[in-house]
């Protein structure tokens, strides 16, 4: 019985191991194409970091979904 839970302890350590492993190198390789990909809030139109045109800031005579009144 005792070399039993021994063997099934060793077993699952090796198990345990193995995901770490892989979540490991998982994780480094989402941080390395992260890195290597071009940053999204760079790509503005402007050049200033927007992904779209403006301030951010309503102009006078446009309700809040950009359309003339």
């Amino acid at each position: 019985m005792e070399q039993t839970k021994q063997s099934l302890i060793k077993i699952l350590l090796i198990v345990n191991l193995a995901i770490s492993t892989c979540a490991a190198i998982g994780v480094g390789y989402v941080a390395y194409k992260q890195s290597t990909s071009p940053n999204l809030s760079e790509m503005g139109p402007r050049g200033n970091g927007q992904m779209f045109p403006g301030n951010g800031q309503f102009q006078p005579g446009q309700n809040q979904s950009g359309q003339n009144q």
